[in-house]
């Protein structure tokens, strides 16, 4: 694996685009490489007070050891095969998952949360994201993704984008990232309020059952926004440039 420029200069995302490995190493240090993958290792390393040096050696040692597998590079994936993955694998996890963790996060809040309050606003932004990030499922599935694969269509045979076809996709794009950004800020705020889903040392199974299902959802959120934002939009981007 050889990354185009000095790593400490390379945006964050295009970082983790490069080498999804690389994805762990900046959890580590709390590095947004989905939403807040468009500002470089350095600033990113600032914000959150990150060792620089070390964490540019820990993404450099993955290197060597990165798979050259076909899963690990899906910068270069054909738009259409990046689409099926990202709704057979992240929109069907999402549509799985989601109520299960809602009734975890619900009988949670509603046997410790006179103890533990947290988990009663834990439970409604859940909640509330669900709902938001379920229609949006449905956006991309039933308008944007149909876009993509159309404009990916076109360019390959040959043919020229109607101007209506890139006013609407750059229109649709712009409010998918929008709400990425929105679904982001929305599990920081339950990650903070779980104490980095940490579960008080007296909590249930039923409580460390939901924290770890929270870690889960966030992990697979950010790969899926990260595949979305930073490799899918560009592509689409490209075509409609």
């Amino acid at each position: 694996m050889i990354y185009p420029e000095s790593l400490s200069q390379q945006k964050v995302g295009d970082i983790v685009t490069w080498n999804y490995h690389a994805a762990g190493v900046l959890r580590q240090y709390g590095i947004d490489f989905c939403c807040g993958g468009g500002i470089s290792l350095q600033e990113a390393c600032e914000k959150k007070q990150a060792p620089l040096d070390v964490v540019v050696q820990q993404i450099a040692d993955l290197a060597g050891a990165a798979s050259t597998g076909s899963s690990d590079n899906y910068h270069e994936w054909d738009p259409a095969f990046l689409i099926d993955y990202i709704e057979n694998t992240h929109h069907r996890f999402v549509r799985s998952k989601s109520n299960e963790i809602a009734a975890y996060s619900q009988k949670v809040a509603k046997v410790h949360g006179e103890r533990h309050p947290e988990n009663v606003s834990i439970f409604h932004a859940f909640y509330g994201l669900i709902q938001d990030l379920l229609q949006h499922l449905e956006a991309e599935e039933s308008v944007v993704f149909p876009l993509i694969k159309k404009a990916s269509r076109l360019r390959a045979e040959g043919q020229p984008l109607d101007d209506q076809l890139r006013e609407q996709l750059q229109a649709e794009l712009d409010g998918l990232e929008s709400d990425h950004e929105h679904a982001g800020e929305v599990m920081a705020q339950i990650r903070h309020l779980s104490n980095d889903f940490t579960p008080p040392p007296e909590a249930c199974t039923t409580y460390r059952i939901l924290y770890q299902n929270l870690a889960g959802f966030e992990e697979n959120l950010h790969k899926h926004v990260h595949l979305e934002n930073n490799i899918l939009f560009r592509k689409a981007q490209a075509l409609i440039a």
